[in-house]
């Protein structure tokens, strides 16, 4: 019978620097990678991801030892872990008198319109998906594996500001799980924001996500709101 290894390993992630990037190796930080090791000693890279996702994937496989069913296995679980993250909804966080969580349905943001092709080639690479209302933009992070990859965050954040929209709105609803000092980014991006006067706001954040902004105990933490919809208005009211 086939022998085989699969490994969990990150490269090691610099500043610009040159300096170790502290905690890259959170559970939830992306970067990570899984490989297949042959008996003959090849390798493959099977699938790229969070800490903690890959780790289910290979509990999953453990059981299997022919390359091909390993395979299999991997690309069933990736699209169940893709599905579990595009098929989201909105939370309500405030706790009603039982304790349970108001799951929302999606909410279709009305009005909104394509921002700028200057905007949209400056963020490029899929990190963003932007639109924008009434010169507020939203923004949806659309690659959960990346958004702990702090050089490109705060790359695309500052497009962001470049544009001096009235308002951002981070929409975070494809993140599963976020580290914290992807946290610490947001709260600063949120004070610079404020330097230049553009209102800012968090929405449809997970629960394990709002937990997190909940456990940093972060002082005066960002705005978050129920969905983009809410965001918005409640922003434009603001101004």
């Amino acid at each position: 019978m086939p022998r085989r290894l699969l490994l969990i390993t990150k490269d090691p992630e610099f500043d610009e620097r040159g300096e170790v990037v502290l905690g890259q190796c959170e559970p939830f930080t992306s970067g990570w990678k899984l490989i297949l090791v042959f008996e003959d000693r090849r390798r493959e890279t099977l699938i790229s991801g969070t800490y903690s996702d890959l780790r289910r994937i290979q509990e999953s496989c453990s059981p299997i030892d022919e390359p091909l069913l390993i395979k299999k296995r991997v690309e069933e679980m990736r699209a169940l872990l893709n599905s579990s993250v595009t098929e989201t909804v909105a939370v309500d966080f405030r706790s009603d008198p039982g304790g349970s969580t108001k799951i929302m349905e999606p909410t279709q943001t009305g009005m909104m319109a394509a921002v700028s092709e200057e905007l949209t080639a400056a963020v490029g690479e899929g990190f963003f998906e932007l639109e924008q209302r009434d010169g507020m933009i939203v923004a949806l992070l659309a690659d959960p594996d990346r958004v702990s990859d702090l050089p490109t965050l705060n790359r695309n954040l500052k497009h962001l500001l470049e544009a001096q929209p009235r308002a951002i709105v981070l929409d975070l609803s494809r993140i599963q799980n976020l580290a914290s000092r992807v946290v610490h980014e947001l709260v600063h991006f949120r004070d610079e924001c404020k330097d230049q006067e553009i209102s800012f706001g968090l929405c449809s954040l997970r629960k394990s996500v709002h937990r997190l902004f909940e456990n940093l105990g972060t002082e005066n933490p960002p705005q978050v709101f129920e969905d983009p919809e809410a965001a918005l208005s409640a922003l434009a009211a603001a101004k």
